[in-house]
């Protein structure tokens, strides 16, 4: 079996919109998503400081204002994405750690792109972690402006803000 998402992996994969009672879980995945995929980027610090910044509103964020995407097998979730859909906004994309690299970031993107399409968004932006610039680099994102900072309780995360126009009336992925 290759090392993508298969879809003939034990179940199908399916995509639906996050609810209230998946907070807990999805704090465990982000979590355990910023310890392994960001560890060679960032100290022990910078990533209890990432996951605060989402642990602290996840449960609101999930309700309302902004679209929460989730991806789960068999009742567990694999992955996350989250857009504001009032100014375009990427706030979150993550992946378990079994699945990074595997294409699941892709889709979930894929997804986001497609929802902001509908919503006659022209672009997507975001602030974008160390590790995953390779990833947005190859998905058509560009930096905006050269390497910013994001500060939590004086720890500084090293970011980089990066956009992607999305094409009006397309369908196919991108």
């Amino acid at each position: 079996m290759s090392r993508a998402i298969e879809s003939t992996e034990a179940a199908p994969l399916c995509l639906r919109r996050a609810r209230f009672e998946d907070v807990s879980a999805l704090l465990r995945l982000i979590e355990e998503s910023i310890e392994h995929g960001c560890r060679q980027h960032y100290g022990p610090a910078q990533r209890r400081a990432v996951f605060l910044t989402y642990a602290e509103s996840l449960f609101v964020d999930v309700v309302q204002p902004f679209d929460t995407i989730v991806a789960e097998r068999q009742r567990r979730l694999l992955g996350l994405a989250q857009l504001d859909p009032r100014v375009g906004r990427l706030r979150a994309l993550f992946v378990t750690p079994a699945l990074q690299g595997r294409g699941l970031g892709r889709i979930l993107l894929t997804a986001v792109e497609r929802l902001a399409r509908a919503r006659g968004l022209r672009a997507l932006e975001g602030a974008m972690s160390m590790n995953a610039l390779d990833f947005y680099r190859h998905a058509g994102f560009t930096p905006r402006r050269g390497q910013e900072q994001l500060v939590r309780g004086g720890v500084v995360v090293p970011i980089v803000d990066m956009a992607k126009p999305l094409a009006q009336g397309s369908t196919e992925d991108p």
